[in-house]
């Protein structure tokens, strides 16, 4: 595909062709321009159409040995005899064949005929137990270019035909698309995954202990385990060493409005002695 994509650079950039050129020449305008300079000898109009060996590669191969095209892709092939004392041309291509389907239509130019135009298909296996593709073939010959070649004795039938090529339903064009799609989406995806390993951490770099100070704390012993006596331990409590009438001193001196703190330091109420229904009193 890039080969094919610079190919048509150098192209656009020798013939200098302005915004929006379409190539779409009529089947008179190729014969008479194109064929008929080619077989001559002499120079195209524009040197737009490849020279190729059609009839060694498969259709599907060829779009990428065209020096112009989108969907539509021509050549200047020749064509060699099926047989060495025949007239039929050897049809046989890649990894199939080419089919003729209809008629062969005049080509006039002048006023007379300088062209034959024939339609084939592409068939892809061996005869005749091939499988028909979508692509299609325009091939273009001069009228009498085949006389003078049959004279020379050899298996050559034509020098030069002209064949425009296409796939019927833009197959190869989809195929294309996609695989420029899953290119640049390939090209892409390591691009972001690069830099998502840049901003992370390396694993090496990771410190597994959450808490490294605490290796440097020294480890106790039950033996190093000093407990404080009871007493000690106690003496903040300062309220265990008051007596009674000390707890009611100091709750009289509290504010009134705090009853909290007046509730908590009164001493708890005494219970009533409790009496036979005699009147005297039960202990």
């Amino acid at each position: 595909m890039a080969a094919r994509r610079g190919r048509e650079r150098d192209a656009e950039a020798e013939l200098n062709l302005p915004p929006g050129f379409r190539f779409h020449p009529t089947d008179e305008e190729l014969v008479a321009h194109y064929l008929c300079a080619r077989a001559a000898g002499r120079a195209a109009p524009v040197p737009i159409i490849a020279e190729v060996d059609l009839y060694r590669y498969d259709p599907w191969e060829l779009p990428e040995r065209a020096l112009f095209g989108r969907r539509e892709w021509y050549f200047f092939t020749p064509r060699d005899r099926k047989y060495p004392n025949g007239s039929r041309p050897n049809r046989a291509a890649g990894t199939g064949y080419w089919k003729a389907t209809g008629a062969d239509k005049p080509v006039v130019h002048g006023g007379r005929t300088a062209g034959i135009k024939k339609a084939l298909v592409f068939y892809h296996g061996k005869p005749p137990r091939g499988v028909k593709t979508e692509w299609i073939m325009h091939e273009y010959r001069l009228a009498d270019a085949g006389t003078a070649a049959k004279k020379a004795g050899t298996l050559r039938l034509d020098d030069w035909v002209l064949c425009r090529l296409y796939n019927k339903k833009n197959e190869w064009e989809k195929m294309q698309s996609k695989k420029e799609e899953d290119t640049a989406v390939a090209m892409v995806a390591p691009s972001r995954s690069q830099s998502w390993g840049e901003t992370r951490t390396p694993e090496s770099e990771i410190d597994n202990d959450p808490f490294p100070e605490l290796d440097s704390l020294p480890a106790f012993k039950d033996d190093d385990m000093v407990l404080l006596p009871k007493e000690e331990a106690q003496d903040d409590d300062w309220l265990m060493g008051m007596s009674l009438d000390d707890l009611q001193g100091l709750s009289s001196l509290l504010q009134g409005d705090d009853l909290y703190a007046s509730s908590m330091l009164a001493p708890p109420p005494v219970a009533a002695a409790k009496t036979e229904p005699c009147g005297a009193p039960f202990f």
